[in-house]
């Protein structure tokens, strides 16, 4: 089942705390440029079949598609971050901490564009990130934060 995620900026007075994230890929990059993911998409996994399912489509522009990481959903949920296709290179996403509180659980995530002007590849991208995190019945939501990467950024 595909959890719920909220666009809003709530305000409320419960402490966060901190929740282990496995990042699919480490380093400070999308776990994927390109993917099949053609549309934005923030989603909680918590069942094998629609892992499956999800992992079909990440993959669906490489043959053979690299194998299913496996994932104990008894123990384990896998949060999707995807910013859809977009017309260039310099585009990124990345899950950077998830954190829980009262009211749920919280991904945070880090967008990324080129600034304006800057020469980047005029290649079709879609950057997705993907993240284990430990298996909850609580509302997920995402909070995001826009960086835009000045010209000559690494």
């Amino acid at each position: 089942m595909v959890g719920g995620c909220s666009g809003g900026f709530a305000k409320h007075e419960a402490t966060l705390s901190r929740v282990t994230v496995t990042r699919l890929r480490e380093g400070p990059v999308a776990f994927s440029t390109y993917t099949g993911v053609r549309d934005s998409l923030r989603a909680v996994v918590r069942d094998s079949a629609l892992w499956r399912e999800l992992w079909g489509r990440i993959n669906q522009p490489f043959l053979p598609a690299p194998p299913l990481p496996p994932i104990d959903f008894r123990r384990e949920m896998i949060v999707v971050a995807a910013l859809g296709a977009r017309p260039t290179a310099g585009y990124d996403v990345v899950i950077e901490s998830v954190a829980q509180d009262s009211t749920g659980i919280e991904v945070a995530l880090r967008r990324q564009a080129p600034a304006p002007g800057c020469p980047v590849t005029a290649a079709t991208t879609q950057p997705l990130d993907l993240a284990r995190i430990p298996a909850s019945d609580h509302p997920v939501r995402f909070r995001e934060r826009t960086v835009v990467v000045p010209c000559g950024s690494p």
